[in-house]
């Protein structure tokens, strides 16, 4: 573990290489893997095997070189464990990025950076690049209604600040996709696409989301699974059945001595109790020592 003291980072503060970043990621397809075993230290308390074989060698071809050329990147990446062949990530592709920093040009140019660094691992719709990908996930966030106050900008300044926060939620949701320590914090509900396969008897897709694998060194501990989803919350069902029955029936009351005589309990009336000057109250009785008596 490194250390950098105060006064050295604000003399030479760490400076991005790369601008716009999230416009610059890239897609790429995982060809093949091999895992690097690193070696065991004595000093330390011994690691599992699972974490052992983390750090993997990536065989990655970009997905817009498919099938024009075969160009390929073999990079270690500390995901790697969760890949397998056929995979998508994202990742940031050195060889073609446009540097910000004079020191990272001349880093590229000797050989001192990697050709590609792989972020995460994509899933589902995502992955597959589908049309309107984010609607098919199996599962969804809950978000309190807010009230916007009303922006004086112009409607182009208004509709390029909608794709914004669509894009920012979109990272959000792929990065809450491969990170299960950070949904550990989070509720994460059933999607109504789930739920309406589950109601169709969809196995194949029950199948599918469980992530049941047979080979545990090829299992993605990173994937959502359906023991982690909430059933979803009916924000607007309205009121329980017997909250309802009551409003339509309207409250439900008695007349004065109504119940009392109901129940067979001896009523007066309030003006006549007013008037009352010797009232019957309870006489205690004690029993003590009746159990005795010869």
């Amino acid at each position: 573990t490194a250390q950098l003291l105060e006064d050295a980072f604000w003399r030479d503060p760490i400076r991005p290489v790369i601008t716009a970043a999230r416009s610059r990621m890239t897609r790429f397809m995982v060809l093949g893997k091999e895992p690097v075993v690193l070696q065991r230290n004595v000093s330390k308390r011994s690691a599992t095997r699972k974490l052992r074989n983390q750090l993997a060698t990536l065989t990655l071809a970009r997905e817009d070189d498919l099938g024009v050329n075969d160009k390929q990147f073999e990079e270690n990446s500390h995901v790697g464990y969760l890949m397998k062949s056929g995979d998508i990530c994202v990742g940031y592709d050195l060889t073609e990025t446009q540097f910000v920093e004079d020191e990272a040009e001349e880093m590229r140019s000797s050989g001192k950076l990697p050709d590609v660094i792989v972020i995460r691992k994509l899933y589902g719709a995502v992955a597959n690049d589908e049309a309107n990908a984010a609607k098919k996930r199996i599962w969804q966030l809950k978000r309190l209604d807010v009230e916007i106050a009303d922006d004086m900008k112009s409607a182009k300044a208004a509709k390029n600040k909608a794709e914004t926060d669509d894009m920012d939620e979109e990272d959000f949701m792929r990065e809450v996709e491969a990170d299960k320590e950070m949904r550990s914090q989070m509720n994460l509900y059933k999607s109504k696409l789930l739920e309406a396969k589950a109601a169709t008897g969809d196995d194949a897709m029950k199948e599918d989301v469980a992530g049941e694998k047979d080979d545990d060194d090829d299992e993605d501990d990173q994937e959502i699974k359906l023991d982690e989803l909430l059933d979803a919350l009916a924000m607007d069902a309205g009121p329980d059945e017997e909250d309802a029955q009551e409003e339509e029936e309207g409250p439900f009351t008695y007349e004065e001595g109504e119940k009392a005589a109901k129940d067979g309990i001896k009523f007066v009336g309030r003006d006549d109790a007013r008037q009352l000057r010797d009232r019957e109250v309870a006489v205690p009785q004690s029993s003590f020592g009746k159990n005795f008596e010869m």
